[in-house]
């Protein structure tokens, strides 16, 4: 929409509500890019796309006229409010919630696929040439991934998504839809070009405990795979270390995937250097995980998922993998989930 909207008059700039770096995460993305033969940098991510991190926002509030136009979504998180309160001029969406900003134009449909279905609507209306083969590229690819190239059994797609994908026929790869989005969705689901700190952003979820910043991440490997991809156990704690240090979060816990010849999975604190507030809280978790089942609360009892995944009966079974110091890591039960790790966590520190 920048492009479409950039003018002599107006300056459209393209704004992702990410750092530069978790670019990299989507691999589907990456391919995307590099398919329309978009200018990107060293790091895959594209040179034409402003990222959060890297705006004036001191500078950009000293803009009197600036507006802003929300596209694959329909509220401004509180973030974006502090800079755009009162300024949102249009908003282009297919998620449900209805008009948030009634003094805005709004182009909701909230049964469509993909919001690329309502951007190459505008393009279209307002003529061709504004629609590079660059950006046509960057919209059909998108179309098919949110529709699920048009998946009977998916029901994603609608006929207004087709028609927009039909316009832009002549701007998909000579392979066509189908290997393309097969291409496309091998790339989504590929995290061997990640980096241990991007493995540790890509599921990651922070929660205050103890008026500490802890971010829990689910890891796609087993510790083991981690543990050689990061060259010795503390390259993993010094990835920890960095990225708290960096987003300001006082531990890291990761839950590795299932190792499938050990039957286990494997979870790991990374409390900030020197900070015995974080020491103490994941020395606190440990100790509540290790009495379980027995220091299960009644409140954690009642939760479906932990009769789901037997640890009403066995608890979380941690076992130190102490060969693996100096990364504080125990073997766990194979069923565990964030879902029930959380919970727990959040209990212990009470």
């Amino acid at each position: 929409m920048a492009r479409l909207l950039d003018s002599p008059d107006v300056q459209g700039v393209a704004l992702a509500q990410i750092p530069r770096e978790e670019f990299r995460l989507r691999g589907d993305a990456l391919k995307l890019f590099k398919e329309a033969q978009s200018p990107v940098l060293t790091d895959g991510s594209p040179a034409g796309l402003r990222f959060w991190d890297e705006v004036d926002w001191p500078f950009v509030d000293t803009l009197a006229d600036r507006t802003l136009v929300l596209t694959d979504h329909n509220k401004m998180t509180s973030q974006v409010a502090g800079h755009f309160e009162g300024k949102v001029e249009w908003v282009l969406d297919h998620h449900a919630g209805g008009i948030q900003y009634p003094d805005a134009r709004n182009d909701i449909d909230e049964g469509l696929g993909s919001c690329c279905s309502l951007v190459t609507e505008q393009f279209l209306q307002r003529g061709s040439e504004k629609l590079s083969r660059e950006l046509g590229t960057l919209l059909a690819g998108a179309i098919l991934l949110d529709c699920r190239n048009f998946d009977e059994k998916e029901k994603k797609g609608t006929d207004r998504d087709r028609a927009a994908l039909d316009a832009l026929q002549g701007m998909i790869p000579d392979r066509g839809n189908i290997a393309w989005y097969k291409e496309l969705m091998r790339a989504r689901k590929d995290v061997s070009h990640l980096s241990i700190r991007e493995l540790m952003l890509l599921d990651m979820k922070v929660v205050s405990l103890r008026g500490l910043n802890v971010a829990f991440a689910s890891i796609f490997g087993t510790i083991t795979e981690i543990c050689a991809k990061a060259g010795r156990p503390s390259g993993v704690v010094e990835a920890g270390q960095a990225l708290a240090r960096d987003r300001g979060y006082q531990a890291v816990i990761l839950l590795f995937s299932k190792d499938k010849a050990l039957g286990k999975k494997a979870l790991a604190f990374i409390p900030l250097d020197k900070c015995a507030e974080a020491e103490d809280l994941c020395s606190v978790i440990v100790k509540q995980m290790l009495g379980s089942p027995g220091s299960l609360p009644a409140e954690l009892r009642q939760n479906p998922l932990y009769e789901t995944q037997g640890l009403l009966e066995t608890g979380f079974q941690l076992q130190l993998l102490e060969e693996l110091t100096p990364l504080r890591v125990y073997s766990i039960k194979a069923e565990v989930s964030r879902k029930t790790v959380l919970p727990m966590a959040t209990y212990a520190a009470l």
